[in-house]
């Protein structure tokens, strides 16, 4: 793919990138599946040595179905919630992060156990080690370069601005699990089919999806005051430590299906858990709902199907000009997507996120294109605008095209 030129230590415009991927099911009688599906993923142009090669297994389970129990052992990728794009029940998988925007799940090594009903079905899952998320490369063009280089936040000594040089450089300081985070992660889901509504109640407790990451070590090569405001200049070598800390989640998420509409809504509750640690600062509880209709009519041969969504999530936090994580552009956002289907070969998509909060924009447009049975081709692009400090202005500077070719057998 094509990105908006040098930013940081990453120097390359144009990028290639592999993804191999061998989905196999092996049966044994009716009651016994084992599903495999090993991925590798090559990008030898990353400018963080890390992301240059990926391999995992995100399925790598054993599964015993004897209805209306199902059992499964193994690496997992699980998927709570109904809504697109912002799903505040998705919490139960590690995710990788080289790409926030197409953020990958990593197989979580879990029992599920599933009891199937009459109308509904009850699920509960227990993880006895969690995986780590893993956060973008020290040299990814994807960590908030900008925000870093004037940077005001509250010290023990009053207001203070951190001013870093344009040539800084990021690396990753020793990695702290608060109150064993990843230790014993334990959920339930329990999902009813109702006439016309399908509705979940969820609750998850566990490490959060997102790990705190903030500055660890900052050299202070010079110090000035102005009024009440401390300037402080620092070495261009910036440390960043990792800290996984635990959540408590419940949440519903329901799919209506009034008349031609299909109204898909979720709500969340998440509390933070972590004891009091220094430098640690998280909102005591956060509040996520989301709500959307989705519509599909004929349109010039092919079916048109248009999305509208909104979103709302109350953090009961402080907060500064300077939270440039990506999920606050979903605080107040609005999306609005078209899909159209022109026929069995060609898909189009757009879709536009309006951050209302922050006043940031997301647009993206793709075109898919089956060239023949088991190929298929797809153009793709992004384009992200907004000031420094807001969540997506901060990557700016990563508008992209991408091209790719797709191969099954």
């Amino acid at each position: 793919y094509w990105t908006d030129g040098k930013l940081g230590p990453d120097h390359k415009t144009l990028r290639g990138i592999g993804t191999v991927k061998l989905p196999t099911t092996i049966r044994y009688g009716r009651t016994w599946r084992l599903r495999l599906l090993p991925t590798a993923q090559s990008d030898p142009s990353n400018a963080s040595t890390k992301e240059r090669f990926f391999f995992d297994v995100p399925e790598g389970f054993l599964q015993f179905q004897a209805l209306p129990w199902t059992i499964q052992a193994g690496l997992n990728v699980i998927q709570w919630g109904d809504t697109d794009v912002f799903n505040p029940l998705d919490v139960v998988n590690a995710r990788r992060y080289e790409d926030p925007f197409r953020a990958e799940k990593l197989g979580a090594p879990a029992l599920l156990v599933k009891r199937e009903f009459e109308n509904f079905f009850a699920e509960v899952i227990y993880i006895p080690q969690q995986r780590e998320t893993l956060v973008p490369g020290e040299n990814s063009r994807w960590l908030p370069r900008d925000i870093y280089r004037v940077r005001s936040l509250g010290t023990a000594i009053g207001t203070a601005r951190i001013l870093a040089p344009a040539d800084f450089k990021f690396r990753y300081t020793d990695r702290i699990e608060i109150d064993n985070a990843l230790d014993h992660n334990l959920g339930a889901r329990l999902k009813f089919r109702l006439p016309g509504v399908d509705w979940t109640i969820a609750a998850f407790q566990g490490a959060a999806v997102s790990p705190d990451v903030n500055l660890r070590e900052v050299t202070v090569d010079a110090l000035s005051t102005v009024g009440d405001v401390t300037t402080v200049t620092v070495d261009p070598n910036i440390g960043l430590r990792i800290r996984d800390y635990k959540n408590r989640m419940v949440g519903t998420s329901f799919v209506a299906a009034p008349g031609p509409l299909l109204v898909k809504g979720a709500l969340a509750y998440t509390r933070p858990l972590a004891p009091p640690t220094p430098g640690l600062i998280l909102p005591v509880r956060i509040w996520e709902s989301v709500l959307g209709v989705e519509s599909t009519v004929g349109f010039a041969g092919g079916a048109l199907t248009m999305l509208l969504q909104g979103t709302y999530v109350d953090r009961a936090d402080a907060l500064d000009t300077n939270s440039v994580s990506l999920a606050r552009m979903f605080d107040r956002a609005g999306m609005g997507a078209l899909r159209w289907a022109a026929s069995e070969k060609l898909t189009v998509l757009l879709s536009y996120l309006r951050d209302i909060r922050f006043e940031g924009d997301l647009y993206h447009a793709e075109t898919s294109y089956k060239l023949a049975d088991g190929w298929s081709t797809k153009l793709s692009g992004d384009i992200l605008e907004g000031r420094t400090e807001t969540p997506i202005g901060t990557y700016r500077r990563n508008d992209r095209l991408t091209l790719s070719l797709n191969a099954q057998w």
